[in-house]
């Protein structure tokens, strides 16, 4: 792959080597403050939180922070206007510009030139844990959809496709499990806060391409642990009830209820890096009744289904983030979104004992990179 310095950054600080003062581990931030990046692997990793402009980012350039685990900010840039930032990962942040260009932006400022994901923006796109790989999906006015795998090494390929105008093939997601793809109907309309697989999914494997069916009945997937443990939603005709599975791979199963009215609609489960927990998150459908929506997330220990509201209220994981919203210490980044009951929008990690830190002010984690 091709490095490169060109427009795409307009502008960045500390990137390369910050300097300054450090704040104590813990401590909240707002964006101000900046420290050096320590040696140790652990403290190394950054979450990358892309400020979206309430314009959007077709009409003003985007910052993207780089926040340290203990609330400092390790750098900052600024992505030009037309380019979405859509994840992050191992160490680059990838972004999309309107003609279909596939860059990434290293952590020291440089620009990689990563090919094309077509003719302009993907309808869906996943990275890899280690930023090696990534895969996007595209669908056509011909009903052909078509998923694309790409990375270090190899040559862009078609692991899926199909034609329809009812479903289409989509890459839904890349955590610590596998690589997912799945079978999305088309034209699905309403309130939907959460990007929710609403068909059949397969798991891909990235080393000879070939897809596996997950067989889970009407249980709406989520994810998949490393040991193929899988997290999904039952189908419920019952308003006032709602619940999450856990199923491992002997078929044994178990299903724990969510608290009503905070998972009045189902949102994203996603398991720690180890499978030992599993993070839900849902919403109180408020935003039908023209009110802030209230999002709020629980944490289920998988060995024995036991359930526990998160240390910090009205906040979710990241779509973007999926499954790297757990860090490799058992800590969980979390954000309130614009217009969210509670309190001003921002990004929190809350540690395995219950600590909460602010990484900043408004943003959508999008990734963790090392920096």
């Amino acid at each position: 792959m091709q490095r490169l310095t060109a427009v795409l950054v307009v502008g960045a600080v500390g990137l390369a080597a910050c300097g300054g003062g450090q704040g104590g581990a813990g401590a909240a931030s707002t964006g101000s403050r900046s420290g050096p990046v320590t040696s140790a692997s652990a403290s190394r990793a950054l979450i990358v939180v892309a400020e979206e402009p309430a314009t959007g980012y077709q009409n003003s350039p985007t910052t993207v922070r780089l926040m340290r685990p203990d609330g400092t900010v390790a750098g900052r840039l600024t992505v030009k206007q037309g380019a979405n930032v859509v994840r992050a990962g191992g160490g680059r942040i990838f972004v999309v510009e309107n003609d279909g260009a596939l860059k990434a932006i290293h952590p020291d400022g440089s620009v990689e030139n990563l090919g094309s994901v077509g003719s302009g923006q993907p309808n869906g796109f996943a990275v890899s844990p280690d930023g090696t790989h990534w895969m996007w999906s595209t669908w056509d006015t011909n009903g052909v959809s078509q998923v694309h795998i790409a990375g270090d090494g190899m040559s862009q390929r078609v692991v899926a496709q199909m034609q329809s105008r009812d479903q289409s093939v989509h890459a839904y997601s890349w955590t610590g499990g596998g690589a997912f793809i799945d079978h999305k109907p088309n034209g699905i309309g309403g309130y939907i806060l959460f990007d929710a697989s609403f068909g059949e999914v397969d798991r891909l494997d990235p080393n000879n391409f070939t897809t596996t069916p997950l067989r889970n009945g009407s249980c709406q997937f989520s994810d998949q642990s490393r040991d193929g443990t899988v997290a999904c939603f039952p189908g419920s005709g019952d308003p006032n009830s709602r619940s999450i599975s856990i199923i491992k791979n002997d078929g044994s199963s178990k299903t724990i209820q969510l608290a009503m009215p905070r998972f009045a609609q189902d949102g994203d489960a996603f398991f720690s890096r180890d499978g030992q927990r599993l993070s839900v998150a849902g919403a109180a459908n408020a935003g039908t009744n023209n009110q802030p929506e209230r999002y709020g997330t629980d944490v289920i220990t998988t060995i024995d289904a036991s359930i526990q509201r998160l240390a910090i209220d009205g906040v979710r994981a990241s779509d973007e983030m999926q499954g790297q919203a757990w860090l490799d210490d058992g800590s969980l980044v979390v954000w309130r979104p614009d217009n969210a009951a509670g309190a001003p929008p921002a990004v929190y990690l809350v540690g395995p004992a219950g600590k909460v830190t602010q990484l900043g002010g408004r943003g959508t984690p999008i990734g963790v990179i090392t920096g």
